[in-house]
């Protein structure tokens, strides 16, 4: 596991850092990426000899390792875990709504101009966000030449998860049984096991957090400055991944401290982690949106932002809003009645005080059923963690080993990420809270599952049973999920549909398995419009989902984002003749596609539409031709 861990940890790295540099020359292309790659593997094979580094194991043995492990029953539904999330995401191309409104397009626009640029737009998020996860995705997409691969990133982080938590368990204090117990249940949280196939970008710096606390403590222990190092290099990448995981550095901090006496060892080296320490860090885009907006998240002072007003109501709120989303049931069909109810709070003078979240309250924003998109750890580990805290008091202090004597870098590791927790309520108010605390999950478990009555705990073979029927129980939720169903769900529900024309639950069930798939072709339908030759074409959007499928077939076609600053000359001096106009281009609310193209000349070709929901209007793709 810790040789995978580092492996990860570099090459994720080396992504990251080639990102930028080959976009400094302008290289951001096949044959720089190739160059890139290169030096990395003859830098490995010298590395390799000179350190004459050999594997401990054989193939045959670690086919046998493998093999003996996974005949327990938990860590078998974990690798179940992983098959199913494997096979969602290579049987679906992505539809989450965030990855194809901006950080899949970003990417694009990005390899089209062979470098990063500041994106002509109107979703801020293409520009001012962190952009690890997008690195990560530029060789994928570009080699690839579609985005079907990019569950991989997920997917090969999931996997590295139970040997992080288990370490990182350990070392801070808790007994080895407890920690093995659940190094395979934590990871069938429900934000861990639905992103795992997906390309939502939360739960893969879970790894890098893991690995900056664990390498750190593994550093002093072993006295290796090459792990120090590696733990700098992942405490950096925390930050690239996303703004709100920074406070994370903190643990490294309280983890590294003992061994920053290392960094005098080898100074020529440690200057040079630290540069790309830099480099693959929140720093590039840091500077870039002081330079563009002159905030440091991108965010201008007047526009409204998941940042809150006031930390003291942000922490009253979040302590409503996020075990909400966690306890909330798998399928929950009163998600409409709960979200016009949390409206109607917002509106009273009390609940005035929560205005500046995003959708304060809000559940299953969209559809009614956990998914990607929306899902905390979930209401099962929430369940058997408080089940824990209560059933351990039952336990006498008879036969149970007493702890390890007090250490106080382990008690802070151990309590700091409840102050970090803190620290996130009072700054992020977005509505899925509970999916963007996902790398912070894990790290508030060793404080509950540290006291000795929890190794009595463990062994009791209702409490086993109750966290192996859990995973067991994700497992289902895997197969039928609504975005990446592992049964023919639009075949039966449409035979449901055809036998059952009156009924609403029918109804119901046939929209929620066919209106990602239906949404997702829209676009593709669009193109099809098109003349063959138009290698640049205009999409008018706000926040549209649409555009990676006008990007098809990849290398051939361009897209510029139009806004209303852009003239019908200026589209037309860019060579501009085609654009795709989405619902949300139509600004007032009230204005019609026939009003939009008169402002611009232009004459309709097609259109296409969808339901996003059954009770809200369709979601309109138009085709509109400018006049020459």
């Amino acid at each position: 596991m810790l040789i995978a861990v580092r492996i990860w940890i570099l090459l994720s790295a080396l992504l990251v850092a080639s990102g930028w540099i080959l976009s400094v020359f302008h290289q951001l292309n096949r044959p720089g990426y190739g160059v890139v790659l290169a030096l990395a593997a003859a830098a490995g094979i010298y590395w390799q000899r000179m350190a004459k580094w050999q594997p401990r194991n054989t193939p045959a043995q670690w086919a046998h390792k493998f093999t003996r492990r996974f005949k327990h029953p938990a860590p078998f539904l974990f690798f179940g875990l992983g098959v199913l999330s494997f096979m969602g995401g290579l049987l679906y191309a992505p539809s989450n709504g965030d990855s194809e409104a901006y950080r899949i397009p970003r990417v694009l626009h990005w390899l089209d101009a062979q470098q990063w640029h500041w994106i002509h737009t109107l979703d801020a998020r293409m520009n001012i966000l962190a952009c690890g996860f997008e690195w990560l995705s530029a060789p994928l997409i570009l080699f690839g030449r579609d985005d079907r691969l990019l569950f991989l990133i997920n997917i090969v982080s999931y996997s590295m998860l139970p040997g992080l938590v288990y370490s990182v368990f350990t070392r801070l204090g808790v007994s080895s049984r407890v920690a093995w117990w659940w190094m395979w249940i934590l990871p069938s949280g429900w934000c861990f096991a639905f992103q795992a196939g997906s390309v939502v970008n939360d739960s893969f710096a879970a790894i890098y957090a893991l690995a900056a606390v664990d390498l750190a403590l593994r550093a002093k222990e072993k006295d290796s400055v090459g792990d120090f190092w590696l733990s700098m290099l992942a405490a950096a990448l925390i930050t690239g991944a996303k703004q709100c995981d920074i406070p994370l550095v903190l643990l490294w901090f309280i983890a590294a401290w003992p061994a920053f006496p290392f960094l005098k060892r080898r100074p020529a080296g440690t200057v040079m982690v630290a540069a790309a320490c830099l480099l693959i860090s929140v720093v590039p885009i840091t500077v870039s949106n002081l330079e563009h907006v002159g905030s440091w998240m991108g965010l201008p002072a007047n526009q409204s932002s998941v940042e809150l007003g006031s930390p003291f109501w942000g922490i009253v709120g979040n302590a409503f809003c996020i075990p909400a989303q966690n306890l909330m049931p798998p399928i929950f069909p009163w998600a409409d009645q709960w979200n016009a109810l949390m409206d109607r709070f917002v509106a009273t003078p009390f609940g005035h005080h929560f205005a500046s979240f995003e959708h304060f309250g809000q559940l299953c924003f969209l559809s009614h059923s956990v998914g990607e998109g929306n899902a905390g750890i979930g209401l099962g580990i929430c369940l058997l963690a408080l089940v824990t805290i209560f059933a351990a008091r039952r336990f006498s202090k008879k036969g149970v080993v007493r702890p390890k004597a007090f250490v106080l870098q382990r008690q802070l590791l151990r309590v700091a990420p409840w102050a970090l927790l803190l620290v996130f309520m009072a700054k992020v108010g977005t509505y899925e809270n509970a999916r963007q605390l996902t790398p912070y999950y894990i790290f508030f478990f060793p404080l509950l599952l540290v006291k000795p009555r929890n190794m009595l705990l463990v062994r009791q073979r209702w409490w086993q049973r109750f966290g192996l029927f859990l995973m067991l129980f994700t497992a289902g939720l895997l197969v039928i999920s609504r975005g990446r169903p592992l049964f023919p769900a639009e075949t039966m529900a449409r035979v449901l549909h055809a036998k059952y024309p009156n009924s609403r639950f029918v109804s119901r069930l046939e929209f929620s398995f066919t209106a990602n798939q239906i949404a997702k072709g829209l676009s593709r339908r669009i193109v099809e419009s098109l003349p063959a030759d138009e290698k640049l074409i205009g999409y008018a959007t706000v926040n549209g989902s649409g555009e990676p499928d006008l990007w098809y077939p990849l290398g051939q076609r361009s897209v510029w984002r139009v806004t209303p600053d852009d003239t019908p000359e200026k589209l037309r001096a860019e060579g501009i003749h085609y654009i795709v106009v989405d619902s949300f281009a139509l600004n007032p609310p009230e204005e019609t596609i026939e009003q939009w193209m008169k402002g611009y000349r232009g004459e309709l070709v097609d259109k296409a539409s969808c339901l996003v929901q059954p009770d809200l209007p369709p979601y309109y793709l138009y085709l509109v031709r400018l006049e020459p």
